[in-house]
């Protein structure tokens, strides 16, 4: 118990070193009104293959995770039949 106590926190303090990591900010920083991969991606036209590729992943996921909806909710109904219950 105490071996996975000790690694938790010895896990939570690494983790939260890293996080302090911190990087000077410029003049520059402050007045950037651009962000230079999306206007590059824009003006080649990849802009729309990427919000494609995303949009095909939502709909996957959703489709997904409505036919698992759907699918444990018939067995849900199915389980009180097989046990030999009544329906509430």
């Amino acid at each position: 118990m105490m071996k996975k106590l000790l690694t938790i926190v010895m896990l939570v303090f690494s983790l939260s070193v890293l996080a302090q990591e911190k990087t000077p900010v410029t003049e520059a920083d402050y007045s950037n009104n651009s962000v230079e991969m999306a206007d590059m991606m824009r003006s080649n036209g990849k802009i729309y293959v990427l919000v494609g590729i995303i949009l095909i992943i939502f709909v996957g996921i959703t489709f997904y995770l409505v036919s698992t909806d759907r699918k444990i909710s018939k067995l849900e109904k199915q389980l009180p039949a097989a046990l030999g219950q009544k329906k509430p």
